[in-house]
């Protein structure tokens, strides 16, 4: 199999599976729900492992972020999350609270200990997974079949569309637009940040930054 028919059969296995967990989970929620979304981060890990050591060939590198690229992360996580402040501030007050909390409550997230916990769970693990996944795996597989600068706003668009039925069950259409403009910008950015230095973790060092901002802008809007 050529190169390019090989990745995109990887990007058919890879690219779809984080929204269609993400919409299943959400449509079924309890057990079903979970066991979906424990189901789909496994096969997020496992998928792209088993495909770059047993189709590629190939050693799962550490990743190592050259000099100061660490840096560039954390500036850019800190610009991403002052703009989403900004924004928050300026359209906070037109979401109504109480339809984001009859969203999550099914989930438990009233809970502020749970609340805490998912918190936790995010800024730690999921944030890193999704830069194995989105910017790592299918950023690369997209860079063989358009080039690199395609591949940026490819990823960016795959990265967006996993979290915009979220954003859309919680959010009116125009605050979900509005989020998933922004998240569409973090896939960009992370992307060439990706680009630039072959390594994810200035991209989640980015990334946990901004999720740290959101979560707080979360807190305030379910127990203030």
């Amino acid at each position: 199999m050529e190169d390019k028919q090989r990745n995109l059969v990887a990007l058919i296995l890879t690219a779809p599976a984080s929204t269609i967990v993400l919409v299943l989970s959400t449509m079924f929620g309890g057990i079903i729900g979970s066991f979906i979304y424990v189901f789909g981060k496994v096969w997020q890990v496992v998928v792209p492992s088993l495909w770059r050591l047993k189709i590629e060939k190939l050693p799962i590198s550490k990743s190592p972020p050259p000099e100061r690229s660490i840096r560039e992360g954390i500036v850019l996580g800190i610009a991403m999350s002052f703009v989403m402040f900004i924004a928050w501030l300026v359209v906070g007050d037109k979401i109504n609270p109480e339809e984001v909390r009859s969203f999550v409550k099914p989930f438990g997230l009233l809970n502020i200990w749970f609340y805490l916990a998912v918190f936790f769970y995010w800024v730690t693990l999921n944030s890193l997974l999704e830069e194995y996944l989105f910017r790592w795996f299918i950023f690369e597989k997209f860079e063989t079949i358009v080039g690199g600068k395609w591949a940026v706003i490819l990823a960016g668009i795959t990265f967006t569309s996993h979290h915009l039925f979220g954003t859309a069950a919680m959010f009116p259409w125009w605050a979900a637009l509005l989020a998933s403009f922004g998240v569409f910008i973090g896939g960009v950015m992370w992307s060439w940040l990706y680009l630039r230095h072959r390594s994810i973790w200035p991209c989640y060092v980015s990334h946990v930054i901004v999720d740290i901002t959101m979560f707080s802008i979360g807190a305030y809007i379910l127990f203030s």
